[in-house]
């Protein structure tokens, strides 16, 4: 028995991870200009963060340009098993 799911649920998971991160960026802008905090300090941290997240969301696309997303990703395959203990090398 081979239980598998297609590669793409993967990249579904990604996404939510992303629009979560959004959702917390936007509230953390939010309350630096609600609060007044709009510093040198807090806007210089704010922009290493957008630029470390740019970066990662632009290397995660080059590295995952080329993934052929229908291929399945086998969870479990039950094969293996029977070959183990059918083998020969045992």
């Amino acid at each position: 028995m081979i239980v598998s799911i297609p590669l793409y649920v993967i990249l579904f998971i990604y996404l939510a991870y992303a629009f979560v991160l959004a959702l917390f960026s936007f509230v953390n802008f939010r309350h630096l200009h609600h609060n007044g905090a709009l510093t040198f300090l807090s806007l210089s941290i704010t922009f290493l963060v957008i630029c470390l997240v740019a970066s990662t969301i632009f290397f995660t696309f080059v590295l995952l340009s080329g993934v052929d997303w229908k291929l399945p990703l086998v969870l479990w395959n039950s094969d293996w098993i029977s070959n183990t203990l059918n083998s020969i090398n045992f």
